[in-house]
């Protein structure tokens, strides 16, 4: 497998587990995210404001195209990559999937301290994360080679975990 893949819900930790991963195997850190934002020159919430969902999944999906050919790479993806099924064919097919997983209630505070992410406009309670993960669940779980638990484990711990299993599959 060419690259790690780290997908799940917003506030799962994607983006911290992508770093140490990258850093520790030497890989080069791909948010996907950031890539539309670069490309944009504008924040996520601005693109969907400003011209609604459907061009940013349409940034999204050109990100997804272009790292496609890549390797070496650990890619964080945004947390609504389940709602286009052509992303997972552009990075899935070579690459090391991780689902990460956390409980409504950790994902709500950890989103309640990052005002950045509002969710796009709703109004986030533990109820509100419940029933969108609840949704989002079956879609990335079958995406997944390997599913990780961020809330009962450490930063390094998670990261020896997907070491540990990425490694058998070279």
């Amino acid at each position: 497998m060419k690259n790690i893949v780290l997908i799940g819900f917003m506030g799962t930790g994607k983006t911290a587990v992508a770093r140490m991963l990258a850093k520790s195997l030497g890989y080069h850190l791909v948010d996907t995210d950031e890539r539309i934002e670069y490309a944009t020159g504008m924040k996520l919430v601005d693109v969907w404001k400003k011209y609604g969902e459907r061009r940013f999944r349409s940034e999204e999906e050109l990100v997804f195209k272009k790292l496609q050919n890549g390797e070496g790479q650990v890619i964080a993806v945004g947390g609504g990559v389940d709602l286009n099924p052509n992303l997972f064919t552009y990075l899935g097919k070579d690459s090391f999937v991780v689902l990460l997983e956390s409980t409504p209630d950790i994902i709500y505070q950890r989103l309640s301290r990052k005002n950045t992410r509002s969710m796009l406009g709703k109004k986030v309670t533990v109820e509100t994360v419940a029933n969108i993960l609840a949704e989002k669940m079956p879609v990335y779980a079958a995406a997944a080679h390997m599913r990780v638990n961020t809330a009962e484990h450490s930063l390094e711990e998670i990261t020896e975990q997907i070491i540990g299993e990425y490694r058998k599959t070279k």
